[in-house]
């Protein structure tokens, strides 16, 4: 498999389509206001568990999760996300290709995995999945993160001709794109147990509470969580 490394140097985090470009200080606010309480929401974040950040970028999540006294570790294809992380976070990091697995890690290891905007970047999505199934503990969470292809967004600039310009399709790096059913059957015929799929409107304090109402119920924000479990 070819190497991609060269794809996600420091210039295609501030590059056109990045998450980055916004600045870091809005990705930092984004992870502490919105994505944090998020997973707190649907996981207990005790002292000592071992989460798993894949595509752990610049490791401000990670940081968080140190805060609360968990054991961190975090992997990122890019050699300069990881030494930008290393700056602010004291996981375990790995520069590593996840489409290439995980073999530095054993059997059933981790209570959390997070995958933020990861899977739609990868060449085996499946064969991922399969990989963090097997490195996660029986009855611990999986968190995965994507841009939303029914995204009120996406069909808004549909309508005035303007799709090109959608978060997702500027990226030129992802892959695979999926709506939030297609990405419940994924992580579902990986074997996971699906506890829930949300797409929220972000940030949700800056819409009408109708229009908050409305995205939240028919999953039309821009980037769609999959919360979802090992049984075992």
């Amino acid at each position: 498999m070819p190497e991609r490394t060269a794809s996600f140097s420091g210039d295609y985090f501030m590059g056109k389509g990045s998450n980055y470009e916004r600045g870091y200080e809005v990705i930092q606010r984004h992870i502490r206001e919105f994505v944090f309480p998020l997973i707190k929401k649907h996981v207990e974040v005790r002292e000592g568990m071992r989460v798993l950040d894949i595509g752990c970028a610049y490791g401000y999540l990670l940081s968080l999760f140190d805060n609360a006294m968990c054991e961190t570790y975090g992997i990122d294809i890019s050699e300069y996300a990881i030494e930008q992380a290393r700056r602010i976070t004291r996981a375990k990091l790995y520069v590593c290709d996840a489409d290439r697995g995980l073999p530095m890690f054993q059997d059933d290891f981790f209570d959390l995995i997070i995958m933020l905007h990861v899977i739609e970047h990868l060449r085996s999505p499946y064969n991922v999945l399969k990989e963090v199934y097997r490195v996660l503990k029986p009855r611990s969470t999986l968190i995965v993160s994507t841009p939303n292809l029914n995204a009120i967004a996406r069909l808004l600039l549909k309508l005035i001709k303007r799709e090109n310009e959608w978060h997702g399709f500027r990226d030129e790096t992802h892959i695979y794109l999926f709506t939030p059913l297609s990405i419940r059957f994924l992580v579902e015929r990986s074997g996971f147990k699906v506890l829930a799929v949300e797409a929220p409107l972000m940030p949700l304090r800056k819409a009408p509470r109708i229009i908050n109402k409305i995205v939240n119920r028919f999953n039309l924000g821009g980037t769609v969580f999959v919360i979802a479990e090992k049984q075992g």
